[in-house]
């Protein structure tokens, strides 16, 4: 099996690769990156359609794992045009040369294509995203399917036999980070290691999930692609936080005193926040699968290469 993974130097991308790489019946392994390029990644700029016919020319992957994604609500409201083009145009154009040689397709997909108003969220719940990002995302699901044929299209989210894709959700992203910056729970320590106040948003509630849990997450779809099972995923985080929550967990770990962070209980500025967009893991959970690393654990150790 050759796999193709997009997104590599990213986040998600870096667990995903070893994880990957562990992978019975795998002749070879590809990852690919555009801003952050590090051997051993391919360059590859998925938003290049010459590029990216080129690139399936010579590697001729059996499976695409598309992780590549502008995930910053702000940053997608800022320029749409350019987020519309990586989120949906380069997903189309990945999933349609995927579905030509026959191969199979992985696409990572978010909890913001609800409202946030009825949590939990099964696979088979309705949608309706809030903002641009979770539009977007919601359209890479719309073009995977699409993709695949009409009898893919018409299937319902929760069919799980001889469907060969998969599409996962998943919640808020943290993990072992290059910069502070790089994850949007992370950046709360910033200010905390500065000793600077500042205020933390209180009031959506979000399930962080570890990169890493996620990555397994990822192969378990993959081995069941593997065997003929595909369909849609939720990743459900184990625990709640809201940020301000999450801010006091890393001031305890980093020694700072809790009362640099004041909660703020309105909705955050910027892109529209859906408030509580829980998923239901039963799905994963009926594969054996929960996650493995407990929140404190996690930032603790995505925070110690900065405590120095």
């Amino acid at each position: 099996m050759n796999i193709l993974l997009t997104g590599a130097s990213g986040l998600l991308g870096r667990p995903l690769m070893k994880r990957l790489s562990d992978l019975e019946n795998l002749d070879s392994l590809i990852g690919t990156a555009h801003s952050r390029l590090k051997a051993p990644l391919e360059s590859l700029d998925i938003t290049d359609e010459k590029a990216v016919r080129l690139a399936f020319d010579r590697w001729k992957p059996d499976l695409v794992i598309h992780a590549a994604a502008e995930r910053r609500p702000d940053v997608v409201d800022r320029n749409p045009a350019l987020a519309e083009r990586l989120n949906v145009g380069a997903t189309s154009l990945l999933a349609r040369l995927t579905a030509e040689r026959g191969g199979r397709f992985v696409y990572l997909s978010t909890d913001y294509v609800f409202n946030g108003s009825s949590p939990p969220y099964g696979i088979d719940a309705a949608t309706e995203p809030l903002n641009a990002y979770g539009r977007m995302k919601l359209a890479g699901e719309g073009a995977v399917r699409a993709a695949y044929g009409k009898g893919a299209e018409s299937q319902p989210p929760s069919t799980a036999t001889g469907v060969p894709w998969a599409v996962i959700r998943i919640p808020i992203l943290y993990g072992d980070v290059e910069t502070l910056a790089e994850s949007p729970l992370t950046e709360l320590a910033i200010p905390l290691l500065e000793r600077r106040p500042f205020k933390a948003e209180d009031w959506a509630s979000r399930y962080p999930a570890h990169a890493e849990d996620v990555a397994r997450a990822v192969a378990l779809a993959v081995r069941r692609l593997a065997s003929g099972e595909g369909g849609l995923y939720h990743f459900a985080g184990a625990e709640r936080f809201t940020k301000y929550g999450m801010a006091c967990v890393m001031a305890d770990i980093l020694g700072v005193d809790r009362s640099l962070v004041q909660p703020d209980p309105h909705p955050p500025a910027g892109a529209p926040r859906p408030k509580d967009c829980r998923l239901d893991g039963s799905r994963l959970t009926s594969l054996g699968f929960s996650p493995q690393v407990p929140f404190r654990e996690g930032i603790r150790r995505a925070l110690a290469p900065f405590m120095a």
